[in-house]
């Protein structure tokens, strides 16, 4: 065998060690920098690059983020599942923990949220006592109770689940309190994606109930 195939062999073998390396070491500081925002069970990350010295200017085709049982600032969110494409960030900042974005590319991700994570996260913000939240595919029904010059008043909601009209937030509508239908449109809000502080600005596009949770997909 001559030397130059020897080399084209040895180049090869190479190339292809580092196209399975690159991506899982990008993957990694991703991981990683996904921990200082999701204190929960480390992430699944999948980063897709080809060729593999694209991702050395930060540029990649796909990332695919999978999380359970995430929790990010005061609410706890049963999975996160991400899909971000054709974006570029700056790879030395983010091995040294730092993410920076140089270009947004598409990014698409779906929250489930549960019942009871809503009912602590409400708690945790104090506009309602006691707050309890049950959540199915025909609506929301929240219970609690409001202080109401100086005394617990019981509250017991149902309503739809819809976003906000800049799309930044989840809306609850009361249509009836303690049985009663309410004559005029009340709006209460559950959620602000905005106040979760995620590395880029996320409008919410679909709202789904399901049995015990809230499904929504957003995107930028």
């Amino acid at each position: 065998m001559s030397r130059v195939i020897q080399t084209l062999i040895i180049l090869v073998v190479v190339v292809a060690v580092l196209q399975w390396f690159v991506p899982r070491w990008a993957a990694d500081l991703v991981a990683n920098e996904l921990g200082r925002i999701d204190h929960g069970p480390r992430p699944s990350v999948a980063v897709t690059a080809v060729p593999f010295w694209d991702l050395l200017q930060g540029r990649f085709q796909d990332i695919r983020i999978t999380a359970k049982q995430a929790q990010v600032r005061s609410l706890q969110i049963h999975q996160i599942r991400m899909n971000w494409s054709n974006g570029q960030v700056a790879l030395a900042a983010l091995a040294k923990g730092r993410l920076g974005i140089r270009r947004p590319g598409h990014l698409v991700m779906t929250i489930v949220l549960t019942g009871t994570a809503m009912s602590r996260f409400l708690a945790k913000t104090g506009s309602i006592v006691r707050p309890h939240v049950d959540v199915s595919p025909q609506g929301i029904r929240l219970q609690g109770e409001i202080q109401l010059a100086g005394t617990a008043v019981p509250l017991d909601m149902a309503g739809s689940l819809v976003k906000s009209a800049n799309s930044q937030a989840l809306i609850f509508h009361p249509h009836q309190i303690d049985g009663v239908a309410l004559p005029v449109l009340t709006n209460v809000q559950l959620l602000n994606v905005a106040s979760l502080h995620l590395p880029l600005p996320l409008t919410i596009d679909r709202v789904r109930l399901e049995r015990n949770q809230i499904a929504l997909t957003a995107g930028n």
